[in-house]
């Protein structure tokens, strides 16, 4: 499952001493195994599970150190702390998560090869998408930003649909909670874009399952924001 998803988190190595803002993140990581595949063996996944939780703190000091404050994942520590405490809990043997991750390792696997998450999301990108010259030979393309959050919010109900119709309900608790602690979301929507979504949310065509969607997941990060 969290193929999908974990790749999209950031992860920085090192203690905050030892964080060179002057460079990206990533040039500073190695990415943990779980980002790149899911293992099919208990075992595997045991062995590589313990990996994750050291890569969230690194990118707790990357954000605390470098990000300016409306740009980073969480706004306090606290909730990184909830975010480790959960992933602590999914490589804790006999835990609730870890019970739930490793009983659906085959069915995240067969989920995640066959899903068209990512071919829907830019589906409803490619509308939005608009060629910037750079120069007079070369040209960019680039998606405003508060386009790019709502294709998050849409991508995350894709995922979390996909979840629940091949692996069940449990598997769907799961991933949710992955979601909502690991600020999957509301990383890639600050909240200077995602202010102006909620209220404007009739202006993009979407289903009523997506419509419905994406405003709990806004009214949720509202209430984030001012708590």
């Amino acid at each position: 499952m969290w193929i999908i998803l974990l790749s999209l988190f950031a992860f920085a190595k090192g203690a905050v001493g030892e964080i060179d803002c002057d460079k990206y993140f990533f040039e500073q990581c190695e990415r943990p195994k779980l980002f790149d595949e899911i293992p099919r063996e208990v075992e595997v996944f045991k062995d590589l599970c313990p990996e994750i939780s050291p890569y969230i703190e690194c990118s707790r000091d990357y954000d605390m150190k470098c990000e300016e404050e409306d740009r980073r994942r969480f706004k306090n520590p606290e909730a990184y702390a909830n975010f480790i405490d959960m992933f602590d809990e999914i490589c804790e043997e006999g835990s609730i998560l870890n019970e739930i991750a490793t009983s659906n390792l085959k069915c995240f696997n067969e989920t995640f090869s066959n899903t068209n998450c990512r071919q829907e999301m830019d589906v409803f990108l490619n509308p939005y998408e608009k060629e910037v010259p750079l120069d007079e030979f070369t040209t960019t393309h680039v998606i405003p930003e508060r386009v790019h959050c709502l294709s998050m919010i849409l991508l995350t109900n894709c995922i979390l649909t996909d979840i629940t119709n091949n692996c069940g309900i449990k598997a769907r608790y799961f991933a949710v909670e992955y979601v909502e602690k690991s600020g999957f979301v509301d990383g890639s929507c600050p909240l200077r874009y995602r202010e102006s979504l909620l209220p404007d949310i009739d202006e993009f065509n979407l289903n009523e399952e997506q419509k419905t969607f994406a405003i709990s997941e806004l009214e949720r990060m509202k209430i984030s924001d001012d708590v």
